[in-house]
């Protein structure tokens, strides 16, 4: 299982390595990793409506960076290969690969995850950057997601003006490689199949005096979701090693155009006439050194939080409320307790936990709904001779409960943000070389 897995790497290596001698890099600069990773995930709903997964997967990710070549260009590759060591008779699902004939005999993947070119201009007063290619992006509205064995990515262009304490940004997506799947990247389409041109993104940050941060971003899925946000947020020290950090927003997410699904999604969406959703909110989050305990409240109203970008996106909502699952129903108000804490002080400093708890207790168009989720993440980070290696075990219990009722004709939402139960615990296992 092993050679199948490098051999898959191995087929995607000699046009990286290629290209990558073009570069000519700086060798002080270059930078080279190869990442081995093993997850093996228990999970199941608990006689509610989730998943069953027992699934355990390992994979190789492979990364090079050029460095600045000539203090302006730079280039970006790299590919992983994963394949399953184990699937459990009884699962009937599977997320780090795709099922093939089975859930029990899935397809591994070999893929380019990363090849990007890009460029830097400027001085200590402004800078431009620009960037073009496959990468995994990540910004408040859209995030490839990460969380899998091996990450998504998208291809597209990238350009961001900084100066002084103001940065501006632009972004384009045409193409999304899935996380669960091989190949460069397909075109973006609806859940009935019609092509999107792309998704366009631009978004300002801006460190305001009294330590205030304006963050606000727009992002349009061409002719089918727009979405917008707004943050505003502070920092205050109270002392030594102890800060304070506030901040409120407010998101809105509407239908923009033709494309979009007025009829319905079969076991996702319920038809609607349009869509237009909203959250407002707030939270505080006191930090000392390695500790911090946070506080945070997320009101929803106007429709369900939960919309996709395309139909293989795997959805991001930059929100205290995007937890395990979303906290996105209309009507919901979920609170939301977090905390987190390093060892170090007793002797253990690659030793970390951090937890939250949420809860919310109505949504419009249930009757006798609640939520509720607790998630415990303990990871462990070696050092000395074995520095490179980490542990982390996740564990998470999610339950919603709730009765559609027959308001303004509401039905179920089988989305991101349903009435999903789901009980998990999923071990990582992952070792880093740097070359």
């Amino acid at each position: 299982m092993t050679t199948r897995l490098a051999s898959r790497l191995a087929l995607c290596l000699v046009p990286t390595l290629a290209l990558s001698a073009q570069a000519s890099p700086s060798p002080d600069e270059a930078s080279a990793s190869l990442q081995y990773r093993n997850y093996y995930w228990d999970e199941n709903p608990r006689d509610g409506i989730g998943p069953t997964r027992d699934e355990w997967v390992h994979g190789l990710l492979l990364e090079l960076d050029s460095g600045e070549i000539h203090d302006t260009f730079g280039v970006e590759l790299g590919l992983g290969a994963a394949d399953a060591l184990s699937v459990g008779s009884g699962a009937d699902n599977i997320t780090n690969l795709r099922p093939g004939d089975s859930v029990q005999d899935p397809h591994g993947i070999a893929k380019v995850t990363r090849a990007y070119l890009r460029a830097e201009f400027g001085n200590d007063h402004h800078r431009l950057r620009l960037g073009a290619g496959k990468q995994t992006r990540r910004h408040r509205l859209y995030a490839d997601n990460t969380s899998r064995i091996l990450p998504s990515a998208s291809l597209g262009y990238d350009l961001a003006y900084e100066v002084g304490d103001l940065e501006l940004y632009l972004s384009r997506i045409e193409r999304f490689s899935r996380r669960d799947d091989s190949g460069w990247g397909d075109r973006l389409s609806t859940f009935d199949g019609r092509e999107i041109d792309a998704v366009n993104l631009a978004g300002v940050d801006y460190a305001l005096p009294a330590d205030l941060r304006l963050e606000a971003e727009y992002l349009e899925s061409d002719d089918y979701l727009r979405q917008g946000l707004v943050r505003l947020s502070h920092q205050a020290r109270l002392g030594e090693d102890l800060t304070l950090h506030s901040q409120v927003a407010h998101g809105r997410q509407e239908d923009a155009g033709e494309r979009f699904e007025t009829q319905g999604i079969p076991g996702l969406y319920p038809a609607a006439d349009g869509h237009d959703a909203r959250y407002n909110e707030f939270g505080l989050r006191l930090t000392h050194r390695d500790k911090y305990l946070g506080l945070a409240h997320t009101r929803v109203w106007g429709g369900n939080y939960d919309r996709l970008l395309f139909a293989d996106d795997h959805g991001h909502w930059d929100s205290a409320a995007n937890n395990f699952y979303r906290f996105g129903l209309e009507g919901e108000a979920m609170w939301k307790v977090s905390t987190g804490l390093g060892f170090a002080d007793l002797g253990l400093p690659g030793l970390r936990w951090d937890g939250h708890y949420a809860v919310s207790d109505e949504a419009t168009g249930f009757s006798d709904f609640s939520r509720r989720e607790w998630q415990s993440v303990l990871q462990y980070r070696f050092a000395g001779a074995l520095d490179g290696l980490s542990l982390a075990w996740l564990y998470v219990n999610h339950d919603t409960d709730g009765e559609p009722a027959a308001v303004d004709g509401k039905a179920p939402t089988f989305g991101p943000a349903g009435l999903i139960t789901h009980e998990a615990n999923r071990l990582y296992l992952t070792y880093r070389y740097a070359f």
